[in-house]
Order: structure tokens, then sequence, then C-alpha cells
């Protein structure tokens, strides 16, 4: 009896249409799809009074494939035997070598190809209607047969991933980590100011060392020795000058690397959102379903309706911190703030097996920073050295020495800073791996209860919705394994040059 219920729940729960759901926004256009409401990171548009739809998204959930030629800007896509082709930009498309005229232009909108919404029923033959009045597009192929028939309960095995979310795919460009940084570098006024204050310094340099004839050992002719002291400000200035542009690429190298990686993680949090209102549009059906049938009250159903609302809202505000995330990596490596492309290196987990006592001698022999507080200690003690009594007005003899000490405490400041990032570092790559092999492990159960959900929902013994739910368990542990490798791609940089972090604010400024 018990197995009776679960199999009638499952068959209301499948077979009956999605309600119209409250929650969208005003102006926003709903895609629904053989009875599914669709979500995606560009929502459909109408320009020139023609309603524009994500081409990949609807097309895919048609049972089409779609492929993108980025260098041509070329879109083809294929089901059965018949093949379509667009440009972007172009008003034409072709359907197995023959023209179809579209209503308008195809275009690309924040990374997806739009096309006219009547050239889906133009060249799939699918049933489409728009509503002007609730900004919804319905789109159904399950009568011709061509497509499975997802509110169906069988024994058949489930057409595709229930967690699958169509995303972003289509880019006008794409970039790797190295070519960021290069666009970084080349873009930064910091770095262009740096390489003409050293061309500036070390012309200086030149003009103070003609009057240099030998270095002196102690103080003597105060003229010269007043000239010598010079020289050696000055060429603590060159050699500083290059230093510091060295660190400023650094910085900016690191600053990459972390914008990078938060676009990675924005793009994950996008795609949970969306996965997550598929999640509760589902449980809102079901608390429905069993509401009309005396299952459930009207309570169930207004706390499905406002989880929804809930993750409606979670999902727009997803979407705005992607955004950002791109203006944010943008305006360092120079693009337009509206520019969107796919992103080629994703970081894969590797244990940290650095010794961090190691790093930290390391790091206290190559910082920069610590390079030029140590040059900075020996300047103060060259004019310790070269100190003339008998000059009048000179700096008393006792404040000289506080000079040299207090260049020494800035320059053991300056070690001590760097050996508590590292240390930090260190700590915080190896909390973030603990938490790493935690979902780890949680990813093998999560893995083995969606594998039998699975199984129970080919012989009817469970829902859609309990498959989908034990697929979104494993899809939101694994994007969140992602973004903590992400996390820890950055701090591994960090490890290595600590000062690079330090000074990324400074530089991402510039």
């Amino acid at each position: 009896m018990k197995r009776f219920g679960v199999a009638l729940l499952s068959t209301l729960v499948l077979t009956s249409a999605f309600a119209n759901l409250a929650g969208a926004q005003s102006g926003d256009i709903k895609v629904i799809i053989n009875g599914v409401t669709q979500q995606y990171t560009q929502s459909p548009i109408v320009s020139q009074n023609t309603t524009l739809v994500p081409l990949r998204g609807v097309f895919e959930s048609l049972g089409a494939q779609v492929e993108w030629d980025s260098k041509a800007k070329k879109v083809t896509a294929s089901k059965n035997d018949d093949t379509l082709t667009l440009n972007i930009g172009s008003k034409l498309a072709y359907k197995n070598s023959k023209p179809v005229q579209l209503d308008a232009a195809t275009q690309i909108q924040k990374g997806q190809v739009l096309v006219p919404l009547r050239f889906v029923s133009q060249s799939l033959g699918a049933k489409v209607n728009w509503d002007q009045t609730s900004r919804t597009v319905t789109i159904s192929n399950q009568g011709s047969g061509s497509a499975t028939d997802t509110n169906s309960l069988s024994s058949k095995p489930l057409a595709a991933p229930v967690t699958k979310v169509t995303y972003d795919t289509y880019y006008n460009d794409s970039l790797t980590y190295d070519d960021a940084v290069k666009l970084a570098i080349a873009d930064s006024t910091s770095v262009k100011t740096g390489e003409v204050s050293i061309d500036q310094a070390g012309k200086i340099l030149k003009e103070t060392g003609k009057n240099i004839d030998f270095v002196p050992a102690e103080a003597g002719n105060e003229a010269q020795d007043k000239a010598y002291k010079g020289y050696a400000q000055t060429n603590l200035n060159y050699e500083a000058t290059k230093k510091n542009l060295e660190m400023t690429k650094e910085s900016i190298e690191y600053n990459v690397k972390d914008l990078y990686n938060k676009l990675l993680q924005k793009q994950n949090a996008v795609k949970l959102a969306a996965l997550n209102i598929e999640d509760a549009e589902r449980k809102l059906k079901v608390a429905q379903i069993k509401r009309d049938n005396q299952m459930s009250s009207d309570y169930e159903v207004t706390q499905a309706t406002n989880q929804l609302t809930q993750n409606q809202a979670a999902l727009d505000k997803a979407k705005k911190d992607l955004d950002s995330a791109y203006v944010s990596l943008n305006q360092l490596i120079g693009y337009k703030p509206e520019q969107r492309y796919e992103l080629k290196d994703k970081p894969v987990y590797s244990e940290f097996k650095d010794n961090v006592e190691t790093k930290v001698s390391q790091v206290l022999t190559s910082s920069t920073a610590i390079w030029l507080s140590e040059q900075k200690v020996d300047l103060a003690e060259l004019s310790l050295k070269l100190y003339n009594f008998s000059t009048p007005g000179n700096t008393p003899y006792e404040a000289e020495q506080l000079n040299v000490e207090k260049a020494q405490y800035a320059t053991e400041g300056t070690k001590r800073q760097l050996e508590e990032a590292v240390r930090t570092i260190y700590n915080n790559i190896k909390a973030l791996e603990s938490q790493y092999s935690q979902i780890q492990a949680g990813l093998v159960s999560a893995r083995s209860a969606a594998d039998m959900a699975k199984k129970q929902f080919d012989v009817g013994l469970a829902t859609e919705l309990q498959v989908y739910e034990a697929n979104l368990k494993v899809t939101t542990a694994e994007q969140q394994a992602e973004d903590i490798v992400s996390s820890i791609d950055t701090l591994k940089l960090a490890f290595n040059k600590p000062w690079a972090m330090q000074g990324s604010a400074g530089a991402s400024a510039q």
C-alpha cells in the first residue's frame, strides 16, 4: 500500500503542469519548455518588437546538439537529420543549407547567443506560444514524440542528469590566467610609471657618479664625503626603483590570480542558485498536488512558495555578484566592463607539501621588502661612518646613531610581518585542505545515495524530485570543492610571495 502511495504521488508530480508561479520580477521573461521553467544567466529579451531567447538553452532542452565556433562566430545545431547554421549579427540562418529569414539578427548578450523565438518553431517544429500579459514563452515538442516526456513516470532511465543547468557557453573570447597577467601588466599605469622612473633614476645615477673618484673609508674631505653619500643614496634609489617595479608586477600577478579565481567561484554560485530554484519549483509543485489531493494544507504550499521567492532573490544576487566579479577583473586587465569571456584555467587539487620553516627562510632571504629595508640600514651606517664632527650645524652624532637603530628595527619588523604572513597562509591552506577532505568524504556518500535514488526511480519506488535532490547534493558538494581548490590556488601564490599579497591592493588601484 505504501508503494502504491509513492507511485500515485509520483504520477501526480510528473503528469501535472507547473502552476503559474509568482515571484518573477516585473519585466522578466519566463521560459517554460515541456512544462519545466528554465533558468538562464541571460534572460530572454525583446528587441525591436521581436522576442529573442538563448539558443543553446532552448535547443538543447528540445534535444538538439549545439556547437560554437568562436573564430568564425558561428553556431551549428543538429537534431536527427536536420542541421542549422547561424552567424552572429546576421538575419539569415540556414536549415540543411537552405536559407531561413529571421525576424531579427542573432546577437550575443552576456555570453549567450540570442535568436528570434519564431526560429525555434521554424527549425525544430516545436510548438511555441508567447503570452504578452504574463511575459511567458511556452515551448513544447512533446506532441511530436521527438523529445523525452519529462512528465511521464516509467521504469526507463532519466533522459539527462536532473541537475543539469543551462549556463553561459558562448563567448566573444576566452582568457587564460597567464594572458590575464600579461594584459594587466601591460595596462598598469604603475608599471609604466615604474619603467619611466627606472630610466630617470639611471640617468641621475650616471650624472651623480661622474665626480666620484674613490670610496671613502672614513670621514675626510667634507665635500667628497657629501658627494659620495649623495651617490650612495642615488644608487639605492636606482636599485630600489627596479625592485619596486618587480614587486608591482608580482602584486599584479597575485591580484589577477585572486580575481580570476573569485570569478570562477561566482560562476559556480550562479549555477547552484539556478539549480536551487528548480529544486524549489519541484517542491512547490509537489506541495500543490498534495494539497489538491487533500494530502496536506495550504501552509505547506505557502512555505514552498516563500522558499521559491527566496531562491529567486538569491539567483538575482548571484548574477549581480558575477557581473561585479567580471567588472573587477576587466578593470584590472584593461577590458571594457561589459566584456565577457570563458575562463580557460581551472585549478586542480594537489596536496600542499611545502615545509613552512623552509619557506620562512626562503622568504626572508628573497624578499624585496627586506632587501630595501636592509639597504636603508647600510645607508644609515654609511652616514654614521662618514660623520664629520667639525662641520657646524650637523645633526648630532647621537641622532645619527638612532637613525641606524630605527632602520634596524624597521628591518626586524618587516621580517616578523613576512614570517607571520607565511605561517598564517600555511595554516589557512591546511584548514582548507581539511575542509576539502571532508567534502570528498561526503561526496562518496552523496554519490552512493544519488545512485540508489536513480535505481529506485527506475523501478517506481522514488519520485523524480527525490532523484533531483540527491543529485543536487552531489552537485553542490562538487562545486563547494571547486571553490575550495580555487581559494587554495590563490593562497599558494601568496605563500611563495607574501609581499605580493600585501601589495596587491595598492597595485590593483592603479
